[in-house]
């Protein structure tokens, strides 16, 4: 480590954050119906394991990175590690499923801790010439964590019971915070007091988190649903007088601002619809091993990978409206496969649809990303990258929610009059062409805007003024 330039050992130490953070979000799609299993919860139970881990790296993301800002991003970043190692042996530990829930929750204040200022630091310590290379290495560890997550997971849980995947986090952020700790460059950080948002943070996390409750819930889901309401009505009131507000309503009067991140927000929750879902079929339906699913399920970020730098370059030659309609055409293709899925299908179909569904997800994040930066200003790109990460996470959690209340819905009712895989597979059917109408609506209005802004853009007016 010692021979090594500093900044590479600092981008080696923030890939070893980035790889556990991003690992563990992969890995625990494969171990979801053994821990419902040993517990005996059902579907509505199990998707909190991934909630709110989620819940917590969405709601925390631009504080932590606004702490960053005041207390030094490196200090904040070496920290992270150790609270990550400590929720992971607490989640290895957990007798219950109330207990690995909390345990979650501790853990993701980890992954926000380093997820927040990991790629600022990479950004500061690289040379204009070769941040670009630097943080594309970045995202290359991130589709290594999402690879390696199923196919490592299946093979741990073919020996082991599912508290080993979360042991193997253990020593690498030990590791990760000796190696922090040590090699991180000390940073000069003058004392702010009020500089950062804390009533604006607890305000985010209540919204979101009484809109996923309400999602989940039986009776109390309408009280819920009203109690998000009048959380974003105060979070709204109190931005609008904060001192150092979190949300910045400028941004949203940025209409390419807005209809990127809403466009991510329908590509990302159904992508992670997928994702979560699928082994449950996998493993119940199938009856293969969770070694058998990993693999399986490797096939999407496998995809991903190889299509991200393709589509990052196609972005910057032809611009990023282009590419990102072609990624939810094709991510709209995928969902009408996933929705002719049988009980029977055979193993290369559905691996073909991950494959075309990785292609997709592949080929949309970084144009949608240039698209949604390159249109604020420069000195709020750090906010934006803050704020797309945000919304990033939440769509997860939120695909989550509305797929499992959706399948649930429909699985009851059916399993009434149907055996448990006629009822299952309709369920699974439902969520799959409702989420593909989704993305097909969406797509359309992505080319129907696009076509009427170039149109608006290309007027003898505008030409004449340009």
């Amino acid at each position: 480590m010692q021979k090594l330039e500093l900044k590479w050992r600092v981008f080696l130490i923030i890939a070893m954050g980035v790889l556990i953070s991003t690992l563990d979000s992969s890995i625990l799609n494969i171990a979801n119906p053994s821990i419902a299993r040993e517990f005996g919860v059902e579907l509505q139970d199990i998707q909190w394991v991934v909630n709110a881990y989620l819940l917590v790296i969405t709601s925390t993301l631009i504080f932590f990175g606004r702490l960053g800002d005041i207390k030094g991003s490196n200090r904040i970043f070496t920290w992270g590690f150790m609270v990550f190692a400590l929720g992971s042996l607490g989640c290895s530990l957990s007798g219950s499923l109330v207990i690995l829930v909390g345990m979650r929750i501790w853990q993701g204040l980890g992954a926000s801790m380093m997820m927040a200022t990991g790629i600022g630091i990479v950004s500061n310590i690289f040379p204009d010439a070769e941040r670009g290379k630097a943080l594309g290495l970045t995202g290359t560890v991130v589709a290594l964590g999402n690879m390696l997550g199923p196919s490592v997971g299946g093979l741990l849980l073919a020996g082991f019971r599912w508290p080993v995947i979360f042991l193997i986090n253990i020593p690498i952020g030990i590791a990760g915070f000796y190696l922090a700790y040590q090699y991180l460059p000390k940073e000069d950080r003058q004392e702010e007091k009020n500089s950062f948002d804390l009533p604006g943070t607890a305000l985010l996390a209540v919204v979101m988190t009484t809109l996923l409750l309400a999602l989940s819930a039986d009776t109390l889901g309408i009280y819920l649903l009203g109690g998000s309401l009048m959380g974003l009505i105060a979070l709204c009131w109190w931005e609008r007088k904060a001192p150092a507000p979190l949300l910045d309503f400028d941004l949203f009067r940025n209409q390419t601002f807005v209809v990127g991140n809403l466009v991510a927000v329908v590509a990302y929750s159904t992508h992670n619809s997928i994702i979560f879902l699928l082994p449950f079929y996998l493993e119940s339906i199938r009856g293969l091993p969770p070694a058998n699913s990993g693999l399986i399920m490797t096939t999407a970020p496998i995809v991903m990978a190889l299509a991200a730098p393709l589509a990052g370059h196609l972005s910057d030659r032809y611009g990023s409206p282009p590419i990102t309609a072609m990624s939810l055409g094709l991510l709209a293709g995928a969902f009408a496969m996933f929705s002719l899925v049988q009980a029977d299908s055979p193993v290369f179909y559905i691996m073909a649809a991950l494959a075309l569904m990785g292609l997709a997800m592949g080929s949309f994040g970084s144009p949608n990303t240039s698209s949604i930066l390159g249109s604020i200003p420069k000195e709020k790109a750090g906010y934006g990258g803050g704020f797309i990460s945000t919304n990033r996470n939440l769509s997860y959690s939120l695909g989550i929610s509305l797929s499992v209340l959706l399948f649930s819905l429909v699985f009851d009712r059916q399993s009434v009059i149907l055996d448990y895989q006629t009822a299952f597979m309709d369920a699974l059917h439902t969520v799959h062409t409702g989420a593909g109408v989704l993305v097909a609506v969406i797509w359309l209005f992505w080319v129907a805007y696009h076509l009427r802004r170039r149109k608006r853009e290309s007027t003898p007016e505008r030409l004449s003024q340009r």
